[in-house]
């Protein structure tokens, strides 16, 4: 998967071997550095690679998960659903850490405002890997 972003610079992640839990836990690895970059060369650098992660992700939303990870991702009854805590699903909070990395790229607004950025993007990359490890398959029992 190649992105194309700020002075076009191509971001290539191998996804061969990730899910997309995979990709947004590294998504959020990449905030986590970015919030604390004072460098804007490195920031930079950053939102390119969290861009190219959630475009990737965005692509990969449709495709089956592993048995593994469903496995991670099951529960026993259904009361053990957690109640939805946002009201948007993973394709829109794609969508807005991308408009927020964009933004950020532009590199043109006041350093107090790219901090509140950063902080969005941080907090909507967790909201984003929090809903994509929301137990969403009920175990079945094999009654022989």
């Amino acid at each position: 998967m190649v992105a194309y972003l700020h002075y076009l610079t191509p971001i290539s992640i191998n996804t061969k071997n990730l899910d997309i839990i995979d990709l947004a836990e590294r998504c959020e690895l990449l905030t986590d550095i970015l919030i604390d970059s004072e460098n804007p060369a490195e920031c930079a650098a950053l939102c390119n690679y969290v861009y190219a992660h959630i475009e990737a992700i965005k692509e990969n939303l449709d495709k089956p998960l592993s048995a593994a990870r469903i496995e991670q991702l099951s529960v026993d009854d259904p009361s053990e659903f957690p109640e939805a805590k946002w009201l948007a699903d993973s394709d829109d909070l794609c969508d807005y850490c991308q408009a927020v990395t964009r933004a950020l790229l532009c590199r043109s607004l006041p350093l107090k405002t790219m901090q509140q950025l950063n902080g969005l993007l941080m907090r909507l990359v967790n909201a984003l890997v929090d809903d994509l490890k929301t137990p969403r398959f009920l175990r079945t029992v094999n009654v022989a």
